[in-house]
């Protein structure tokens, strides 16, 4: 089910490892094991051959949604070619892996940006190290569910506010609820229709839970 290319001298360790992540969102999610493709590079110059551009320093890996791929930077290229330490590694594939897992659960749907991200980001612990501070809009999931508006936020502290708004929504109301959510989106992405959907499921107005995680984090 798992196909992992690399070939440098910890190759039979990153493996293992690999597999241990994979095997334990399975259980986690609840989703039968499905083909992925691990593409390990030793060096950014080969990722950027692969992803076709030049990468930032900050991106490390991209999940495909289209062929089940991850590539991923190695743990030693990490740390010497990003600013991201060695030990990240397992994190961050795990955060690859979950956007593909969210991909199996939507089946095709339209996922918000800050949901797939946000969850992601969540399930890798990624939200763990608490920001000095952040700056919230009004009506900031509307911003942050496409992809224009989530550029536009990308500096100001996207993904730690998608991750933490999952965490409220799985603190309060259960990460079943996350779920259902993702299997009740629609195929095209249209904010007025997404608010009816979360009302569905949540039996609250998006608006209203928003200002609820705002007194939260304020607290």
């Amino acid at each position: 089910m798992i196909k992992v290319n690399y070939d440098e001298e910890d190759s039979i360790k990153i493996t293992k490892d690999i597999l241990k992540v994979y095997d334990s969102l399975c259980g986690f999610f609840d989703v039968k094991a499905f083909n992925v493709t691990i593409n390990v590079y030793s060096n950014r110059d080969n990722l950027n051959i692969r992803l076709g551009r030049k990468t930032e320093n900050w991106l490390v890996a991209n999940a495909s949604d289209k062929n089940n791929e991850v590539d991923i930077l190695s743990p030693v290229a990490m740390e010497k070619e990003s600013n991201h330490k060695k030990s990240e590694f397992l994190q961050i594939i795990k955060h690859e892996f979950t956007h593909l897992f969210i991909k199996e659960i939507a089946k095709g749907k339209a996922i918000p940006k800050w949901l797939n991200e946000g969850l992601a980001s969540y399930i890798a612990k990624q939200n763990q190290t608490k920001q000095e501070s952040i700056y919230i809009e009004k009506s900031f999931i509307k911003k942050l569910s496409t992809p224009k508006g989530w550029n536009e936020m990308l500096d100001y502290s996207a993904y730690y506010i998608s991750a933490q708004f999952v965490q409220f929504l799985i603190k309060k109301f259960s990460f079943k609820k996350i779920l259902e959510l993702l299997i009740s989106l629609d195929e095209n992405y249209y904010h007025p229709s997404f608010e009816r959907v979360f009302l569905n499921v949540y039996k609250k107005e998006l608006s209203e839970v928003e200002d609820l995680f705002i007194l939260e984090i304020n607290k």
